[in-house]
């Protein structure tokens, strides 16, 4: 589920929200979480804010009404001995933030930056917010990118399906991810040319397979 389209969106050719007619209350719930997901993503986004010494709404007006998605995600059982150990492999998010509400089984890691795998298991009052690439690039790794995985779970649970519901905050596609000035020093020089979160978006899309290069 996105996010209403808005016009410079419409541009870009953003697919509409997909609706679930056979169970009418899967979309009003949806609507709601999203909405309260987005919001909380605002609140967190001006903590960034502050921390990064700009104005506390800097981020507003580029994810009101922004790309984000509400993503279900659903892990079959494991019926046989797996070929691998993990059910996603080690990846970087794409987007600004991504908040993660308690899943429905264990399995989610992240690396610390020691290089060690840590579970990251959210409780019934918590949620856990991994950095994206797109505010790790925005403020030249200052805030690096949370790299995550999910990984299969002991053998006891493998005739059980692992569900799994984060929330992809994503800015409007004519964002500017132009690395920001205040992060630019001679002990960290600019890391990144100017782009847009369209471009941005779209390249990464292109080389992890989702789309192909027109």
């Amino acid at each position: 589920m996105v996010n209403t389209l808005t016009e410079s969106d419409k541009k870009y050719k953003y697919p509409k929200n997909p609706y679930v007619k056979e169970v009418p209350e899967f979309n009003s719930v949806g609507k709601s979480t999203y909405k309260a997901l987005e919001k909380t993503g605002l609140y967190v986004l001006r903590a960034i804010a502050l921390f990064l010494e700009l104005e506390e709404d800097h981020f507003d007006k580029y994810v009101i009404k922004g790309n984000s998605i509400l993503r279900p995600i659903h892990y079959p059982p494991i019926k046989k001995e797996p070929n691998e150990a993990v059910r996603a492999a080690a990846h970087g998010d794409i987007n600004l933030i991504t908040l993660l509400m308690g899943a429905h089984g264990k399995g989610l890691q992240v690396k610390s930056n020691k290089g060690e795998w840590i579970d990251a298991i959210a409780e019934e009052d918590e949620i856990v917010v991994n950095v994206g690439d797109m505010l790790s690039r925005y403020t030249n790794n200052k805030l690096k990118s949370t790299i995550h995985r999910v990984v299969n779970p002991p053998k006891e649970y493998w005739s059980k399906s692992r569900y799994s519901i984060p929330f992809f905050l994503h800015p409007v596609g004519t964002m500017k991810l132009n690395v920001l000035g205040n992060c630019i020093d001679k002990e960290n020089p600019k890391n990144y040319k100017d782009t847009s979160a369209h471009d941005f978006l779209i390249n990464r899309l292109i080389d992890i397979g989702v789309m192909k290069k027109e």
